[in-house]
């Protein structure tokens, strides 16, 4: 046996073991998909928390398919709340998870996006949803007074002390078109169980996320209905409008301006506009903020700055921006779903941690995959074109030549 006959053919051996682990990889991708790897396995957290909310991250992202059950262990207090309905393989249910110090939890989340339907509370220790309050330090779920069985729940805005919260209601469709009239806001005690009535709303002005916002102290509440914002002094119920400019919506949740004499409505498009309003007359006052670049703009309160912050939404992200006079803006958080909402406490301090993107969601995993099966193919044909290569050399070296 010759020298050349017992050396091993190595491009070629490299490029069948190359596409054997591109077929090995895809072939793993699509079980996975399919076979339930890719569905969430609630996991073990590396730390068992702390009760204080952490600060807001740089970049968040999808949870990981091992990130835990928030009832199994519960965070204590969250920073953050981000909600979606395709994070996992299964697409079975619509999915929610906090944020706190120690970690991503899950749970399933039946009704609400966050913040246009489910909000954390301003210490960020509980969170109202349709399907209930959530004590995210016991990972408990608390229902709502037998008042509202079979209805639609959305809460729309903490007081400031997490003691009264304002929550929209309306007969659920399935129910029939006479079992219950127009859609109502009332404020619950959320000690007692109390439910105050504040208004019937008109059903073509509602947008959740967009329809209540607290004054700074908690004194008052207002509310858009049609094209009129209404301001309620909550200790005796007397009321107030105000016209706002055609178009306009009231901001979001944290529309109030921090000394209570004036309220952030936005309208527009390409750009968005945040126009702030005085409480006392209506009129324009104060800075114009412009947003462009996203499908919806929410105010969701203030940086120790004293400038808003407001979440822009572009499809199944978002951005966290703090708004300056005019177009301009500082983003102080990527978000990598579609639904977000963050604690007025964690926004009133103004610490932006370090990003915590999770490795193993299933797009991460999958892209992962993917780029692993089309690094192993290109080195396949690169490995066997080099193996042809080097054997029509060696053929032709190999030649008699004749004279």
């Amino acid at each position: 046996m010759t020298e050349a006959r017992r050396r091993p053919n190595w491009p070629a051996l490299i490029s069948i073991v190359s596409a054997i682990l591109a077929v090995l990889i895809l072939f793993f991708a699509v079980a996975g998909f399919f076979g339930g790897f890719f569905v969430w396995h609630p996991g073990t957290p590396p730390d068992a928390g702390r009760s204080r909310a952490a600060g807001l991250p740089a970049a968040v992202g999808v949870p990981g398919i091992r990130a835990a059950d928030e009832a199994e262990h519960p965070v204590g207090a969250a920073s953050m709340l981000l909600t979606g309905e395709d994070w996992f393989a299964d697409d079975s249910d619509w999915f929610g998870a906090v944020i706190g110090a120690g970690g991503y939890r899950v749970f399933v989340n039946g009704t609400n996006p966050a913040g246009l339907g489910a909000v954390l509370s301003p210490d960020g220790r509980r969170l109202a949803s349709g399907d209930g309050i959530l004590d995210v330090a016991t990972g408990r779920w608390t229902a709502y007074p037998g008042a509202w069985r079979n209805r639609e729940l959305a809460p729309q805005a903490w007081s400031p002390d997490g003691a009264r919260l304002a929550v929209t209601s309306r007969v659920s469709p399935e129910d029939g078109p006479y079992a219950g009239g127009a859609t109502t806001l009332a404020l619950l005690d959320t000690g007692t169980g109390s439910i105050t009535r504040i208004a019937e709303l008109d059903e073509g002005a509602i947008r959740d996320g967009w329809t209540a916002a607290f004054a700074p102290d908690g004194t008052r509440l207002a509310y858009q209905s049609r094209d009129m914002i209404f301001i309620v002094t909550l200790a005796d119920g007397k009321s107030v409008s105000v016209p706002v400019p055609a178009g306009s919506r009231l901001a979001g949740k944290g529309a109030w301006t921090r000394d209570g004499q004036g309220l952030l409505v936005v309208s527009g498009e390409r750009p968005w506009t945040i126009t702030t309003l005085a409480v006392a007359t209506g009129a324009v006052q104060g800075p114009q903020y412009r947003v462009d670049g996203a499908s919806a703009v929410r105010v969701l309160g203030w940086w120790p700055s004293g400038r808003p912050v407001a979440v822009a939404y572009a499809g199944t992200s978002a951005r966290l921006l703090e708004l300056a006079p005019g177009a301009g803006q500082h983003e102080l958080s990527t978000v990598g779903t579609e639904g977000v909402d963050v604690a007025d406490d964690v926004l009133a301090a103004g610490e932006v941690g370090p990003a915590d993107v999770p490795a193993t969601s299933v797009d991460r995993l999958l892209s992962g995959l993917v780029i692993a099966a089309a690094v192993a193919g290109g080195v396949a044909l690169l490995s066997g074109g080099l193996g042809l290569w080097l054997r029509r050399r060696r053929r032709s070296s190999a030649e008699p030549i004749t004279g």
